[in-house]
């Protein structure tokens, strides 16, 4: 049986396509973790690997999850996926879009950096190293930083973060698939600038405040594309928020690491994020790469 056909017949709403969380291979589902019936369709399905991953809260076992989603017991769910259908392995499909450049990106000026000296930053230091431009009024990316994402040092993708403080904002809006030559989640950003050791961020901020070397996932989701990257460097510290949610992502994706040649360390911060960190914290994670 396949996955899809269980979705059916369980009537659990999913998508394969229309929205930008969206990507060939996948089928996405409200995640019953973290977002329950908000139709943001955050978890995933890997029609090829056969597990599932959220873009807010990472990985999840099929067996729990369908407990979550049905509230049938241990026992149903695993009779359910018993016979599911674990396909061959299919050819890996890369973003059929190009890159699109969203209107409104011009040079940072006053309000752009004035966000980014209050978040402890140089404007003009983020600007040079990371090319990062600034959107002003725009038709759903108005007033934020456009982050563009190299990969070879040839802009791919890009994602764009909000400075406004009004109300519930979506902090960070990506590329879709139809707007980037590289699905960003299969991409760190920043990794151009990493040579021996990586540091392991969630947002592109955090990467930013501890310097070249560091390397976001760009969420708090990885995908087991950026796991791969990841493992490629034999010395890797992830350091993610020090809140409970996002410290039990880290040491999932330290067991994940486990796995492979090297080691890897779950560094946590006395401040509430690397964004937060103070200079002597910064100078600790900067030592690790040497």
């Amino acid at each position: 049986m396949k996955f899809i056909n269980i979705l059916l017949q369980l009537n659990i709403p999913y998508k394969t396509e229309g929205h930008h969380h969206c990507r060939p291979g996948w089928v996405q589902i409200d995640c019953p973790f973290c977002g329950k019936d908000s139709h943001k369709w955050h978890l995933g399905y890997s029609l090829e690997e056969h597990y599932l991953n959220c873009w807010r809260c990472g990985s999840h076992p099929l067996i729990g999850t369908l407990m979550e989603l049905t509230g049938y017991s241990y026992i149903m769910c695993k009779r359910i996926l018993k016979d599911i259908e674990k396909p061959t392995r299919i050819k890996k499909e890369r973003p059929k879009g190009k890159l699109v450049i969203p209107k409104g990106v011009m040079e940072m000026t006053g309000v752009h950096r004035r966000y980014l000296r209050e978040r402890g930053f140089n404007p003009s230091e983020i600007e040079k190293l990371w090319k990062v431009q600034g959107i002003y009024i725009a038709s759903r990316l108005s007033w934020r930083l456009f982050i563009p994402i190299f990969y070879h040092g040839k802009i791919v993708s890009w994602t764009t973060r909000s400075i406004s403080n009004r109300g519930k904002v979506t902090r960070y809006i990506s590329a879709g698939i139809k707007e980037e030559s590289m699905f960003h989640k299969f991409l760190l950003y920043g990794e151009d600038f990493v040579q021996q050791s990586i540091i392991i961020t969630e947002g592109p901020l955090d990467a930013w405040k501890i310097g070249p070397g560091a390397a976001a996932t760009l969420g708090v989701g990885y995908t087991l594309e950026q796991l791969i990257r990841i493992a490629r460097y034999s010395k890797r510290a992830i350091c993610f928020d020090n809140s409970n949610p996002a410290q039990k992502r880290a040491q999932n994706l330290c067991n994940d690491l486990s796995v492979f040649p090297g080691k890897t360390y779950n560094v946590t911060l006395d401040s509430k994020d690397p964004g937060e960190a103070t200079a002597k914290e910064i100078e600790k994670l900067r030592e690790f790469l040497k």
